[in-house]
């Protein structure tokens, strides 16, 4: 978050202007008087700030800005559930190999309390999201132990309960994936494409629920 934007808001520009200099705002934020003036402007073409006669004043975008930030840093500071927004987007077809495993299954069972419909349902986070998606992995995860199978080694998965469209699953983080930072992957007892109606494309929310 611009500490510009922080400053503006402790000084009460979310409701009205108020008036402030670039010489004193350069002052309180450790930069030369230019520096605050550029800042000001860059925010302006941002339109997250408006100058008038009366002062500066911050837009709706930039009291929505600080809301989501408080919101992630309260979820952080609470271990509240994480909302995470995106679109459905194919995967390498291999869910359904690993899914139907019995090594998984068997410990999904155990673990999550529900047998895994043989896929995943792969979710591209919005960018918007990052930072919570980010947050989550620091959270305390439910261990899915890796096992051996027919000589082969595979390795554990951690996973995260979460709600879906109402439905109950999980967001499992296999320790080797071929997926990148903005893709994560969905388990459930059910199909979820079927069951949500739903296709590439499809915008969904996933509630990550704390740990209980």
């Amino acid at each position: 978050m611009d500490e510009a934007i922080l400053l503006l808001a402790r000084k009460g520009a979310l409701g009205r202007p108020v008036r402030i200099t670039t010489a004193e705002l350069g002052r309180l934020l450790g930069m030369s008087q230019q520096n605050a003036s550029v800042r000001i402007r860059s925010l302006e073409m941002e339109g997250l700030a408006e100058r008038s006669g009366n002062g500066i004043m911050l837009t709706r975008k930039a009291s929505r800005a600080l809301f989501s930030q408080f919101s992630m840093l309260k979820k952080l500071f609470e271990g509240g559930p994480i909302i995470l927004h995106g679109k459905v987007v194919g995967g390498f077809k291999e869910g359904k190999f690993y899914m139907s495993l019995p090594g998984y299954r068997k410990a999904i069972e155990e673990r999550l309390g529900f047998t895994p419909y043989p896929g995943t349902l792969n979710i591209e986070v919005s960018p918007e999201d990052l930072e919570l998606r980010l947050e989550l992995r620091t959270r305390k995860p439910i261990e899915i132990p890796g096992f051996s199978h027919k000589g082969k080694a595979y390795g554990p998965i951690e996973a995260y309960r979460c709600r879906v469209g109402g439905m109950e699953g999980a967001v499992i983080f296999p320790r080797r994936s071929q997926h990148g930072l903005s893709v994560v992957e969905l388990i459930a007892p059910v199909h979820l494409m079927t069951e949500l109606s739903l296709h590439i494309g499809s915008l969904v929310e996933v509630e990550v629920l704390p740990a209980s």
